[in-house]
């Protein structure tokens, strides 16, 4: 067992170096055997207890004084407790007279005092001497270690120990944030004293970092206690606190103020423990957050587990302010394949938990809608003359390959898959025509159409127009005439069945455009414009019925669209729709007689001409997107705003009047850009 009066090491050192008086009545030569002889058996606890320090040490005849170890931090002392506590504090450093306090029990029994340690090893002391003010007790010790116990006596006296140094105040300071830190703990070292404790008093500012409007927050009576958790603070960006420390002396420190940025803090995290879909919701199920400064539940849905990019997007789902709701049924779930769900825990400074790319917070579900394709991109979509389907091209979510298939919107279902996916593609998209060999989808490869059977997809042959070594634009002229031009030329050719026959050819613009996309637009009476969006004019060119080309003067239409050549036309109105400028312009005239501001992106018109439809939602910027498609009506000037599942992209008018909507349920570009989960569907504009 550790020596329990460190001071006695000091005695001996001073007793062997130095000659010393002799005093009779302490110092005589006493035996180990003796050690017990002269007792007090009379001592009794009441007397013994209180707080001492040692003055004296007698060996033999030696005598000497015991100083302090260090002048300004006042003497080493011992106490003992009426409850049977022994406590020793030893001065072991000069700065901030740090003090060591050891701790035992006391049992005192006629004149024999013991003390012992935690782990039940015990020494003795025996008491010679007790008054009101002093103490003279002996102790065994090896002092010239020669493996023989010698017995030393000592005299105490009572002892008023100076008030304890503020060695705390400096240490009072908010806890070091990690990433587990969601409340605002202050921590400091523990009194540990000689007098008794009283209290720790936590102070906080109301406004600012002052002491000035600080208020008094917390008591804490508790000594052994070293941190303080603000539960219930204010909504500010930076609150600071001070300590005051009491002992029965009264106020012994205060510290200084120390800050708290509240951004610092970190919410504890939260997940879902279950998540499931059904045929149209989603129920989602987590533990109630257990942290501190609740503010709300954030659930999310998102197309990605984890990354940054383009494309990868995260909407709001619902905010619980409810702290102990842990359930939420998504009754309208996303158009995505494979969503991705998130819930955040807010505080009450807008800290959240989890970052969004670790995915402890997530949930993928496999699952989708009926209505969402395997696509991740869809490249060209045209809408059956007859039925309620719509013919798309698209590159697969799955293997990122390609698919043509037609789609039936109203049974929500794949009506035919083509049987042999076309071997390349272009930008000239494909078209659904009625012709003499009955309808036939004809998609543009080359110098070549693929041609399929509308109704089943499945590939007949192909039309190679021989002249060309690649068209930019093509039109079904009736009696199996086409009309093809390049960047050139314009070429006439006569169908029977699987081939094609030149007719006629014509050039056109003379400067050759960098990029392709020259553009055929059919119009009535057996005319055509060739244009380019790069020309300010058009070329009007005149077909016979045996596809022989007449004419080939400009006009002042400018064909603006570049984006998979739709530009709009309408035969009943006689107006081509300029998409750049939001013009039209007459076919008659061939002047810009009408403009209009919205729909700021027009995507489509309808069937006689008089409804142009599009959104506002800019496909090259990453503002906030609308679900919301818009319908201006030429005749009246009036536009008109419809709610949409999700952001129109492109807008159609299928047979029976209904207006069509290939939506995407996130937010994108276009229908052709990236993103990492499959969103895309066609919707009825209801």
């Amino acid at each position: 067992m550790a020596k329990l009066y460190h001071v006695l090491c000091l005695a001996l050192i001073i007793i062997a170096s130095t000659g010393c008086s002799k005093e009779d009545d302490l110092s005589q030569e006493e035996t180990v055997d003796d050690f017990y002889k002269d007792a007090l058996v009379s001592a009794n606890q009441e007397l013994l207890s209180g707080t001492w320090s040692i003055y004296e040490a007698f060996y033999l005849d030696n005598r000497a004084e015991l100083p302090p170890n260090f002048q300004n931090c006042g003497r080493d002392f011992f106490q003992f407790i009426n409850d049977g506590q022994y406590k020793e504090f030893i001065t072991t450093e000069d700065y901030q007279c740090k003090r060591e306090i050891l701790e035992l029990n006391w049992t005192l029994e006629k004149g024999i005092l013991t003390l012992t340690d935690p782990i039940g090893q015990s020494e003795e002391m025996v008491i010679t001497k007790l008054g009101t003010d002093q103490l003279v007790f002996k102790v065994k010790l090896d002092i010239d270690e020669d493996g023989e116990l010698d017995v030393l006596s000592f005299l105490a006296k009572r002892y008023s120990p100076p008030n304890d140094l503020d060695i705390y105040s400096y240490t009072f300071q908010p806890q070091n944030i990690d990433s587990s830190d969601d409340k605002i703990k202050l921590e400091w070292l523990v009194y540990n004293g000689f007098y008794s404790f009283e209290r720790y008093e936590i102070y906080r500012s109301k406004n600012g970092c002052s002491k000035a409007n600080a208020e008094l927050i917390a008591t804490i009576e508790d000594a052994s206690i070293n941190f303080f958790i603000d539960e219930d603070p204010p909504v500010q960006e930076e609150l600071c606190y001070y300590i005051k420390i009491y002992n029965e002396k009264g106020p012994l420190s205060e510290s200084e103020l120390v800050n708290f940025p509240t951004e610092n803090l970190i919410p504890a995290k939260i997940g879902f423990s279950n998540v499931t879909a059904f045929s149209e919701s989603v129920e989602l199920n987590w533990k109630p957050y257990e942290g501190n400064y609740f503010s709300h539940y954030k659930i999310t849905v998102r197309n990605y587990v984890d990354g940054t990019g383009s494309g990868y997007y995260e909407e709001t789902v619902a905010e619980i302010s409810d702290i102990e709701t842990s359930t939420y049924a998504d009754i309208n779930p996303p158009y995505l394949q494979n969503p991705v769900y998130a819930i955040y825990a807010y505080d009450i400074f807008g800290n959240v938990s989890n970052s969004s790319w670790t995915g402890e917070n997530t949930w993928k579900l496999d699952w989708k809608r009926p209505e969402v394709f395997d696509f991740d991109a869809i490249q060209f979509v045209t809408v059956d003359p007859y039925n309620p389907e719509v013919y798309l091209f698209g590159k697969k979510s799955t293997d990122h390959g390609y698919d043509l298939l037609k789609y039936n919107y109203q049974l929500k279902e794949v009506s035919a898959m083509a049987n042999k996916v076309p071997e390349l593609s272009n930008s000239i998209s494909m078209q659904v025509l009625e012709t003499e060999n009955g309808k036939e989808l004809f998609f543009p490869q080359g110098n070549s159409l693929s041609v399929y059977d509308a109704d089943n997809l499945s590939l007949k042959y192909k039309l190679t127009a021989e002249r060309s070594t690649g068209f930019d634009d093509f039109t079904y002229l009736g009696d199996n005439i086409f009309a093809f031009t390049d960047r050139n030329t314009l070429y006439t050719y006569k169908r029977d069945n699987g081939t094609l026959s030149f007719i006629d050819q014509k050039s056109h613009f003379t400067e050759h455009q960098s990029s392709s996309n020259f553009q055929i637009i059919k119009l009535k009476n057996n005319q055509i414009l060739v244009g380019h969006y790069r020309e300010p004019q058009s070329f009007l060119f005149s077909i016979d019925a045996n596809g022989a080309i007449s004419n080939g003067s400009l006009v002042d239409i400018p064909i603006k669209s570049k984006y998979n050549k739709r530009t709009f036309y309408s035969a009943d109105m006689d107006h081509v729709i300029n998409l750049e400028e939001n013009k039209l312009y007459s076919t008659q005239t061939f002047s810009s007689y009408y403009s209009f501001e919205a729909p700021y992106y027009p995507t489509g018109i309808s069937r006689d001409g008089n409804f142009i439809m599009g959104s506002n939602n800019d496909p090259n910027d990453e503002s906030i997107h609308a679900k919301q498609a818009l319908i201006h009506n030429i005749s009246t000037g009036q536009l008109t705003y419809f709610n949409t599942k999700g952001y129109p992209h492109l807008l159609l008018q299928d047979a029976s009047g209904r207006i069509l909507s290939v939506s995407s349920g996130f937010k994108r570009a276009n229908l052709e850009s990236y993103v990492p989960g499959a969103d895309l569907f066609v919707e009825v504009i209801e």
